[in-house]
């Protein structure tokens, strides 16, 4: 590599040879639904959270878009731009076949690999012999390769090779259309110098405003900012240290593996409905999937929030509540739910519903054991149970005798950012 110039020096980027690959998968449910369905290939074709025209798109086809169809616009709009648009729902188990043969091939050339989304994951080639003999982008083509050849011709990869897993992310976003890209202390200032400050990783339209205040509005004043200027945007010292870092190519402890703060779910109606029975069954179901998320990754939670979306007129309403200690059970979460719930305006008819938990912190993880009562409470370890049983049959093996021969309105579904692994987290 040529040595660091001087604008690299004054500006302190990091100069190491890159090692870190962030290797994303393009379009990766639509991509994925057309290698398992011929038929859907070349299609304009939209994956939805659920098959209505006010469901919310989470993958589309490159060819859809192409057209614009994008991810998370809602199905009528896919509509209002290609009528003929092909919508399918979600399929999560198949998604999670296609991104543990993604870990499997990454792992094959490094032990230290981080899955940081269903469609997402990166490797540090550091000390590994293929490093050497192969060199950073050598080893994205042979992952390359091994993509197409075990998953399908229809699903492809971009890389992004660099110093650190938020830099390799940047370069992998360059070309989102089976690319490889590189950004280390050579073209680091000539990258930001394209892209807008919500193209970084972590810049939502939010943080981009607060930026603006203090006189930020690219990503080159990102980086040649000072403390006292993200001070001016309310950056917290150690937060700006973060960042500041993190824009020159180092990687950044605590940010590549922070955990998620909430667990959620939510069901968008074919027909909204202002019946208390069916809301009530709703909230139930949706209650007993995000405990069991929940206890998947070993957490409780202390503030329980639904939310409630009006159709055909526009509005919703939320409202949380703080428990009086953690919870981790459906029934817990139900329970106060249902409070929050009565709550709403029961006149007006509900198009979505969604439970949401928070404040978490860490619970008790581990097999049920059949033969030893622990200090657990006993409907703790009957929902451990039912876990054990859905894991091995399916969802819908056991049922609250409420629910039982209705029919199944809540869907496993794949959260945007998550992995479908619930104790695995992705950067942000």
């Amino acid at each position: 590599m040529d040595p660091p110039s001087q604008d690299a020096l004054a500006l302190g980027l990091n100069a190491a040879d890159p090692t870190t690959l962030v290797v994303d998968l393009n379009c990766a449910f639509a991509s994925i639904e057309q290698q398992h369905i011929p038929e859907l290939r070349g299609k304009v074709l939209a994956i939805a959270a659920y098959a209505t025209d006010a469901a919310t798109i989470v993958s589309s086809s490159r060819e859809a878009r192409d057209l614009g169809i994008r991810t998370g616009m809602k199905v009528f709009e896919a509509k209002a731009i290609f009528p003929h648009v092909i919508v399918c729902e979600p399929n999560p188990p198949r998604y999670r076949v296609v991104s543990d043969k993604l870990i499997e091939i990454l792992q094959r050339h490094s032990p230290d690999v981080l899955r940081m989304s269903i469609d997402e994951a990166s490797l540090n080639l550091a000390g590994t012999p293929d490093l050497k003999k192969l060199g950073p982008e050598g080893v994205a083509l042979v992952i390359k390769k091994a993509i197409r050849e075990e998953i399908g011709e229809c699903v492809t990869a971009s890389v992004g090779v660099s110093t650190s897993i938020w830099m390799a992310k940047q370069a992998s976003n360059l070309d989102k259309r089976d690319g490889l890209q590189r950004i280390d202390h050579t073209n680091l200032v000539s990258v930001f110098e394209r892209l807008h400050l919500t193209d970084l990783s972590g810049i939502a339209d939010a943080t981009a405003r607060r930026l603006s205040r203090a006189g930020i509005h690219t990503p080159i004043q990102f980086l040649r900012a000072t403390p006292s200027r993200l001070r001016l945007a309310g950056m917290h010292p150690a937060f700006a240290r973060g960042w500041s870092m993190r824009l020159r190519g180092f990687e950044v402890s605590g940010f590549e593996s922070a955990r998620r703060k909430s667990y959620s779910h939510s069901h968008v109606m074919a027909r909204a409905t202002a019946s208390e029975r069916d809301l009530e069954e709703l909230l139930m179901r949706l209650s007993d999937m995000v405990g069991r998320r929940l206890r998947a990754a070993g957490r409780r939670g202390s503030i329980v929030s639904i939310g409630v979306v009006y159709r055909p007129e526009a509005g919703h309403f939320s409202k949380q509540a703080k428990q009086p200690r953690p919870v981790s059970t459906g029934d817990e979460i139900y329970q106060a739910a249902l409070k929050l719930l009565a709550a709403r305006d029961p006149r007006r008819t509900v198009g979505t519903l969604g439970v949401g938990l928070s404040g978490l912190t860490d619970g008790e993880r581990g097999q049920l054991d059949l033969f030893l009562e622990t200090a657990r409470p006993r409907s703790e370890r009957l929902e451990a149970a039912v876990d054990t049983i859905r894991d091995r049959f399916g969802e819908d093996a056991v049922q609250r005798s409420r629910l039982l021969g209705r029919a199944r309105v809540v869907r496993d579904r794949i959260a945007f950012g998550n992995t479908g692994h619930p104790d695995e987290a992705r950067p942000k």
